[in-house]
């Protein structure tokens, strides 16, 4: 069998690598005692909650409370969920965003993204948050960070949460940025 002098190159270039791999890698070991594993879980009442939580007990809200400029009425044909926060042109907005993603209609795309922006414009907090998302990635217009964290920064003013929490990744992200 004749081995050429390529394949020795390639063998010896991949066996170096995997050498270099290997000591970059930290290892580490994961100790567990049988304290760990046994007793943790039981539930005798010994730890409540409130040791845990500083915020204490909070009362259970409804999904409405909790969002209300959700997707949910668009998917769901049940009519009896009525969204009072949010405005009929932001749904119609977002009926036809998914409709033009789904069919590939640009046009189509265009007036669902104007429409959305002119209920933001009148200050609808969850028009604001999907015109954040909008500007973030480049839907329809062009990619603008500055004008997505405006319009994000607006709609957690007016309560909503996917902008509180899109912020709030923002914010983590630059600092673990600014750590390294």
């Amino acid at each position: 069998m004749r081995v050429s002098g390529q394949s020795i190159i390639a063998i010896s270039l991949f066996t170096l690598s995997l050498y270099i791999h290997r000591v970059q890698a930290r290892p580490f070991v994961l100790v567990l005692s049988n304290e760990d594993l046994n007793g943790w879980f039981d539930d005798n009442g010994a730890y409540e909650s409130s040791d845990f939580d500083e915020f204490g007990e909070s009362e259970p809200k409804s999904e409405e409370e909790l969002d209300p400029g959700s997707w949910r009425r668009i998917f769901e044909t049940n009519d009896s969920t009525v969204h009072a926060s949010a405005s009929p042109q932001y749904y119609s907005g977002l009926h036809k965003i998914l409709s033009a993603a789904s069919e590939g209609n640009t046009t189509l795309m265009e007036e669902a993204v104007s429409e959305i922006d002119s209920s933001a414009s009148s200050g609808d907090p969850h028009a604001q948050s999907v015109m954040g998302f909008v500007y973030g990635i480049g839907m329809m217009r062009e990619t603008s960070r500055s004008k997505s964290i405006l319009h994000h920064h607006f709609a957690a003013a007016g309560g909503n949460m996917q902008s509180k929490m899109a912020l709030a990744f923002r914010y983590l992200r630059q600092n673990v940025r600014k750590q390294h």
